[in-house]
């Protein structure tokens, strides 16, 4: 059964994925306080806001790839490249509003989130195989 119709099946699932979708973009357009994140970020290897990013992007690409129940390498794929894909049309959307601001390392920041989320459901979805 191909990703699309897995959706069709169970409608809730790509629900929940969609709604936390808009939930990103949301929380992707409107006004940050200034000084609202710290400057670096645990580790002291980046900035807060690039672990924000790939917190959420995380969030985004095991949601789709739970949504689409994906199954083998190119499903995964599928839905960590949607995932990766609609965070980079984020900074696109964020590079024409006044307030907010495009940035290359945010995007690498969304689709490293994005493949996190895959791995961790791959990983899920081995760990539920192996008890059966």
């Amino acid at each position: 059964m191909n990703p699309i119709a897995r959706l069709r099946e169970n409608p809730r699932r790509a629900a929940v994925a969609l709604g936390y979708a808009f939930v990103v973009l949301v929380a992707s357009v409107v006004p940050t306080p200034p000084g609202s994140l710290t400057p670096m970020g645990p580790l002291g290897l980046v900035g807060l806001d690039k672990w924000v990013h790939a917190a959420g992007y995380a969030g985004l690409g095991f949601g789709f790839a739970a949504a689409t129940r994906a199954r083998g390498r190119e499903e995964v794929a599928a839905a960590v490249v949607a995932a990766g894909a609609f965070g980079a049309g984020i900074e696109v959307v964020q590079a024409v509003l006044p307030y907010r601001s495009f940035g290359v390392a945010d995007a690498g920041a969304n689709l490293v989130g994005a493949v996190l989320g895959g791995v961790v459901w791959v990983a899920l979805v081995r760990v539920a195989e192996s008890r059966r």
